[in-house]
């Protein structure tokens, strides 16, 4: 019986809202390109939200016979009558919401200081943890800007120790700050493979490129490799190239060398010589005066890559020429 009372009070209070009978509030709210006026009744709002007691009992209010005028450009229409809704009736269905959304309703909450709402909110997403990792991106924006969401923080902080690769594999990593993904390399602590790495930049580059780089980094042109190398050139020099197959770099690499430092490349290029000269030469230790032959010949390579003009050679020539030297 009592919960059919409270039913019946709830479903008041939400006709009240919807008709917006008796109400002595207007609030514009939303983008100025889609706003939305909501007509709304100051005694329920002083009474369930602090936020609101703080706003309406002060000197600085406007007001039009008698009628309080304010506007909210921050928090979407969607998402503000979502929390009208539940100051009204105590009511707001977060099953039907997809994660984002949530989010949104956590931190407008939040900002209109329903502490009751944001514990309920923090404790309906912890529920889905593998959605909160599919949207690693986004749970990492918000405890960076919002600390006082302790659960969220909790399991952000976590989930991130046991695993920093995680960032890389969200659905929204390509919504990654230039910033935090360069600390993320500069630091270091993921596990994925170099080639991996390369692969997430490009999906991140082409994010970025605001639909000037097409998702095909095969079909790029020439001024496409060149946005691309202006967006990741603060990246380049740490990732770990050296670490990469040969076959994935002259493959997924290559193509882009003219994105590259100059001496950054050969150092690469001599890195791979090297490697491919020790793996050779092993197999022929019993023919001493080979080592130094090659030695003398692989020298002579670097200073011929050194001295040559990098953007117009063509590093297979080089390689060519040692083969012949053979």
């Amino acid at each position: 019986m009592s919960n059919d009372l409270l039913k019946i009070i709830s479903k008041e209070y939400n006709d009240l809202l919807e008709t917006g009978e008796f109400s002595d509030v207007e609030i514009l709210v939303g983008e100025e390109s889609n706003p939305k006026m909501l007509y709304l009744h100051s005694c329920i709002l002083k009474l369930r939200s602090k936020y609101f007691r703080t706003l309406l009992t002060g000197n600085r209010i406007k007001t039009k016979n008698n009628i309080i005028k304010l506007q909210c450009p921050g928090i979407s229409v969607k998402i503000y009558e979502i929390l009208i809704k539940y100051i009204y009736c105590g009511l707001i269905d977060l099953a039907s919401k997809d994660t984002r959304t949530n989010i949104t309703i956590l931190i407008g909450a939040y900002e209109l200081c329903l502490t009751e709402l944001c514990d309920y909110v923090e404790d309906h997403l912890l529920q889905d943890k593998i959605s909160l990792i599919q949207n690693f991106v986004l749970v990492q924006n918000v405890v960076f800007q919002h600390n006082h969401f302790k659960k969220l923080t909790q399991f952000y902080e976590n989930t991130f120790q046991q695993d920093p690769s995680l960032i890389f594999k969200a659905d929204d990593f390509t919504t990654i700050k230039h910033d935090i993904l360069l600390d993320l390399l500069i630091k270091d602590t993921h596990s994925l493979e170099t080639i991996e790495v390369w692969d997430k930049l490009i999906e991140w580059s082409v994010a970025q490129s605001n639909g000037l780089l097409p998702s095909d980094a095969t079909t790029w042109s020439a001024d496409n490799i060149s946005t691309f190398g202006n967006l990741i050139q603060p990246f380049i020099s740490h990732i770990n190239f050296k670490a990469m197959n040969p076959s994935d770099f002259h493959q997924k690499i290559k193509p882009f060398k003219k994105i590259f430092d100059k001496d950054r490349y050969i150092e690469i290029l001599e890195y791979y010589s090297f490697k491919s000269f020790k793996t050779y030469s092993h197999s022929q230790q019993s023919k001493r005066g080979f080592v130094l032959t090659e030695l003398i010949k692989l020298s002579q390579l670097c200073k011929k890559i050194k001295s040559t003009d990098f953007s117009m050679y063509n590093y297979d020539l080089l390689v060519l020429e040692l083969e012949m030297d053979r």
